[in-house]
């Protein structure tokens, strides 16, 4: 049975992603073992003060349950097994510790790029991107006035 880790942070955009893997036939036979982690977003600075580090890791583990559950349904429906889980810590650490739990396996960054932003590697050997579309936001917001006092 193989094994797939994904790493998510859009339900959206990982349904786009991890339906074309799955096979067509739907036979028990290409069932797998599916891992899928959440990687919700930050809190801000100021919403982290406020919060008890137990309610910060409670809003983190829903916002993976409800980002995973559609895709959870639809694996588990294929005959597929599927665990849930919220990354911790270092996204490369958190890879070599699942794959130590389940053996070899695949990993899935079914995260949705972002504009101006490098996401972090999940392996080391995974080709690190780099933003080339980095603005400072001086330059955005004196486009946005040249826009509007144009209108």
């Amino acid at each position: 049975m193989e094994t797939f880790i994904v790493y998510i942070d859009d339900k959206q955009y990982a349904l786009q992603q991890i339906v074309p893997m799955l096979p067509a036939s739907g036979s028990q036979s290409d069932t797998a073992n599916w891992i899928l982690i959440g990687c919700p977003p930050r809190l801000n600075r100021h919403t982290g003060r406020w919060l008890t580090r137990t309610a910060q890791n409670k809003w983190r583990q829903e916002w993976t349950r409800d980002n995973t559950e559609a895709l959870v349904q639809l694996l588990e429906n294929l005959g597929n097994k599927v665990s849930v889980r919220t990354v911790q810590g270092a996204l490369i650490e958190f890879t070599k510790q699942v794959r130590g739990e389940v053996g070899a396996a695949r990993v899935v960054d079914a995260r949705r790029p972002k504009l101006s932003v490098n996401l972090d590697p999940v392996t080391t050997d995974q080709p690190q991107e780099k933003s080339t579309w980095v603005l400072p936001g001086g330059v955005l917001a004196m486009s946005a006035a040249i826009v509007m006092a144009s209108e």
